[in-house]
């Protein structure tokens, strides 16, 4: 082929253009490709990043949660009472927070002290998971932990806190945050149609994942992932190619997670990069090889038509090299055209690619600032709540907000409240200028806010809306108010955010931040960290709130607590008394004939430890002697008095060298008074002489009248009593308040309540002593019966009824129920018992009985339902019936006759009395 003929110079005008143009668009492609690639990998990186970002925020809106509450106080203590406290805040924190599992706190050991999911973990239970609880151990502050399976079963990781006081970790609070939280993060992410994103925790477990979540939660990341995440070491974030758990290969971008060790991966599918790619190079190659062909056949029969198309393609060939527009050659010659169109549609090609590169760029930088401007208003607002829970006082907690709101956010600061009325009180006025702000506080304490006005705190707390508006808005409300105009102009408003301050579920008051001298203007993000503010300013002025109320909570409740000591210390010093006795005669009884009345003497042995227990266990509660009693007033004759006295303080006697010495009148000597309390006073009084006096020392009891009083004297030749001390005796715990150089411990609460009852009698006791070593002595006086004389004795025993009864007696306790039989036996009745309702049922069905004695506490059917059949029998409609029960309230007695009881009497009664009343009621008639 002769090369200078059209054909073979158009050849090689072909070769030469097609040639190094082929070249070019290779080089170009080359670098389109890898550019492509490039943007492709750091599109990804970028997603994994925010992504990264958002986890990292949800678990900081946790971690600062949980650290505003473990500053609360309840959370620090140790007693019961303030758990209970803790617990109820647990409560309702935890009621706020959907994501969530539960809230634990645990001690260092691991033990749970409580849980708000009592049904799952109950107190006293150790925790799931360790290392992260190890982890605060050792280093003070948040952890985040691993994702684990609970007790039911349910899959969640624990963020944890400590609860530090006087410097040392208390406890640890946990709230169990439900991975959905972190698989909601991942979809309001709204990555690319397929691409991945999966969160994997210290462990390499998924915590969640933009698809199949639910399938794939808690599993392992795929084989190539995982070693992929092996590689990353120190650094923050990695790129690599890995192949997902469907099997599908991506390019993976990783970045690690702020507040806890944790992962976020992000693939996107190699597979649709790798189709466009392979459709350029088939573009690309069929493209060269159809315009090569093109002009070897267009030599043969194109000549001059050739050479200015091919000058066009040059110059559309440059363009595309300098990135400008190709429109393409119209040649009439489908070859040179169709070179052409390829130069434009690769023209097209990178002119998409370049806006898609931009369009990513631009989503980056957007994304970026979004993350910065998050992290910001997490910080300000991690900051205000570390602020707002320093105090819990209500003028401490107000400095606070005002501190977080101006001048960082705002101008000024308002805040008013409701009181318990729903009246709002002026709280607080804030500027930066302190002279500035008494002048506009002294402004508002004149105004009375409109109601209905929009932006005034009354229309805030009635609609419970915000509002944010500049006064250079267009759709800004017109202010008809004039009062509120006013107050715009004078203070030279520019823009003002009015939000109601919400707090569990009520609305507590209402707070304004307005702009007017820096003349900024507020656009949506800080109405979003305003209301954020006002959330947090509302909880912590809610929790001064049920602070005051827990501490007047807590004050009843020590009252009622000092109160319930008081009667149960007095109840067990009363008891304590004839228990000594009882015993000692039960000795007494074996020794001399060990086969003498085994029963009784079991039934009375077994009631004496369970008393004996009640009283030890009433005394270790409190040692507190206070309250009122109730005497069952007669004549009474004290030599009586001393002699049972004597009998229940032999024990403390009985080992003295030197006996006790009485000196008794031959002549009664009455007084009028309850025998078992004027008892207590004679022993209190003997066993205090015996304490304090050594065995080998003598002790003395005398008893006489003196005028109209009756006169008992105990002296001793003990340790004596100083002279400082003497006055504060017979006042409770004085060993407490005074230094007493006594054996045995000093004065305690038997002279309190041996004085408290003297005088309920009427009486004194007086108390003397030459010193420290000279012994003592203690005077009761009381005041004679005058009206009975010398030669008279208490009344006797009533006589027995004429007339036996057939009663039916029921009480599940059967040691009383025993007893009551025997008693009613001795008296001539005829007894049947039951120990339970349904047995007394039976027994009336077969036996007719006069009247019935019945225990309310019966198992099954109770006394009451027992009372309501008998009444509704026609039989036994008219029987009397008593209850005599354990149960002494007033509305026990009430429900009692309500029932159909006739009388109720509460144990232990007199039985004497019981009877009594049960033969009256027997002989009256009933219709």
């Amino acid at each position: 082929m002769r090369w200078s003929n059209l054909s073979g110079r158009l050849l090689l005008i072909v070769s030469a253009a097609i040639l190094p143009l082929a070249v070019v668009c290779a080089f170009a492609l080359q670098a389109l490709l890898a550019g492509q690639s490039a943007q492709s990998q750091a599109s990804a990186l970028g997603v994994a990043r925010a992504v990264a970002t958002a986890v990292d925020a949800e678990l900081g809106r946790t971690i600062a949660t949980l650290q505003a509450l473990a500053l609360a106080e309840p959370f620090g203590a140790t007693g019961e009472p303030a758990l209970s406290e803790a617990r109820a805040l647990a409560d309702a924190v935890r009621a706020s927070h959907p994501e969530w599992r539960g809230l634990l706190l645990v001690a260092p050991s691991g033990a749970v002290v409580f849980t708000t999911e009592r049904t799952v973990l109950p107190a006293g239970g150790a925790v799931v998971e360790k290392g992260s609880l190890d982890e605060v151990l050792r280093n003070p502050g948040p952890a985040v932990g691993p994702l684990a399976r609970g007790p039911a079963g349910n899959l969640a990781f624990p963020v944890r806190v400590p609860v530090i006081r006087d410097g040392a970790i208390r406890y640890v609070l946990t709230a169990i945050v439900r991975p959905e939280a972190i698989a909601a993060v991942l979809k309001r992410q709204s990555a690319p149609d397929g691409w991945t994103v999966s969160v994997f925790d210290a462990n390499r477990a998924r915590v969640a994942r933009n698809v199949s979540d639910d399938q794939l939660r808690g599993g392992p990341p795929s084989e190539s992932l995982r070693a992929l995440l092996d590689t990353i070491g120190e650094r923050r974030e990695l790129v690599g190619t890995t192949t997902t758990i469907e099997g599908v290969r991506v390019q993976a971008a990783i970045a690690r997670v702020e507040s806890a060790p944790w992962t976020v991966t992000l693939g996107a599918s190699i597979a649709i990069a790798e189709r466009a790619r392979r459709s350029t190079l088939w573009a690309y190659g069929g493209g060269l090889l159809g315009s090569l062909c093109l002009g070897v056949l267009a030599a043969w029969w194109m000549s001059r038509a050739i050479t200015r198309p091919m000058a066009r393609l040059r110059d559309e060939a440059g363009a595309l090299g300098q990135g400008e527009a190709v429109a393409g050659v119209a040649s009439g010659i489908r070859e040179i055209d169709a070179v052409g169109e390829a130069l434009a549609a690769a023209a097209e090609r990178r002119s998409r690619s370049e806006a898609e590169r931009e369009r990513l760029l631009a989503a980056e930088r957007i994304a970026r600032a979004n993350a910065l401007t998050a992290g910001q208003r997490l910080e300000r607002l991690a900051s205000a709540s570390a602020l707002l829970s320093r105090s819990l006082e209500e003028t401490s907690t107000l400095s606070a907000i005002a501190q977080v709101v101006v001048p960082d956010v705002a101008d000024l600061c308002r805040i008013d409240l409701l009181d318990e009325r729903g009246v709002l009180q002026r709280k607080l006025t804030h500027h930066f200028d302190p002279q500035r702000s008494d002048e506009i506080a002294r402004m508002v304490s004149d105004r009375v806010a409109p109601s209905d006005a929009p932006g005034s705190f009354p229309w805030a707390i009635a609609t419970g809306r915000m509002f944010l508006h500049n006064l250079s808005d267009p759709d800004l409300p017109e202010v008809t108010d004039p009062s509120l105009r006013d107050f715009v102009q004078s203070l030279g408003i520019k823009a003002a955010c009015v939000v109601p301050l919400k707090a569990r579920g009520r609305t507590i008051g209402a707070m304004a931040v307005l702009q007017a001298e820096s003349g900024r203007q507020f656009t949506p993000d800080d109405g979003v960290l305003i209301g954020e503010l006002a959330q947090r300013a509302a909880l912590a002025l809610d929790n001064v709130r049920l602070l005051s109320e827990a501490r007047a909570a807590q004050d009843q409740a020590e009252a009622a607590n000092r109160t319930k000591d008081e009667f149960l210390a007095m109840l067990g010093h009363e008891l304590r008394n004839p228990l000594a006795p009882i015993s000692l005669a039960l000795q007494l009884i074996e020794r001399r004939d060990d086969t003498a009345f085994p029963a009784e003497r079991q039934i009375i042995e077994r009631q004496v430890k369970h008393l004996s227990r009640m009283v030890d266990d009433l005394m270790d509660v409190s040692r507190i002697v206070s309250g009122k009693i109730t005497l069952a007033l007669e004549s009474v004759d004290l030599r009586e008095v001393v002699q049972r006295a004597l009998e229940q303080t032999m024990p403390a006697m009985q080992h003295r060298t030197v006996p006790l010495k009485t000196v008794l009148p031959e002549a009664p000597v009455f007084v009028h008074g309850d025998p078992l309390r004027l008892t207590q006073i004679v022993c209190n009084l003997l066993t205090n002489a015996a304490k304090f006096t050594a065995p080998d020392r003598p002790v003395r009891l005398e008893l006489g009248m003196r005028g109209a009083e009756a006169e008992l004297v105990v002296q001793d030749e003990g340790i004596g009593i100083v002279a400082a001390l003497l006055p504060h005796v017979f006042e409770r715990f004085v060993q407490g308040r005074q230094q007493l150089q006594r054996a045995s411990g000093g004065l305690g609460l038997g002279l309190a309540i041996a004085q408290s009852l003297a005088r309920l009698h009427g009486g004194t006791i007086e108390a003397s002593s030459q010193g420290e070593g000279r012994g003592s002595v203690f005077t009761l006086r009381l005041p004679l019966l005058a009206a009975i004389g010398a030669s008279q004795h208490p009344p006797d025993r009533p006589d027995r009824p004429q007339h036996a009864l057939r009663l039916l007696l029921v009480d599940d306790n059967l040691d009383a129920l025993k007893m009551l039989a025997e008693w009613c036996r001795l008296e001539g009745h005829v007894v049947h018992t039951a120990a339970s309702a349904e047995e007394a049922l039976t027994i009336l069905e077969t036996q007719a009985c006069d009247a019935g004695i019945f225990d309310i506490g019966l198992p099954g059917m109770s006394g009451y339902e027992l009372a309501r059949q008998v009444r509704s029998d026609p039989r036994t409609r008219s029987m009397p019936l008593v209850a005599l029960t354990g149960y002494g309230q007033q509305t026990a007695r009430a429900h009692a006759l309500d029932a159909g009881f006739d009388e109720h009497f509460t144990k232990p009664a007199d039985i004497e009395q019981v009877l009594k009343r049960l033969e009256t009621l027997a002989r009256q008639p009933r219709g």
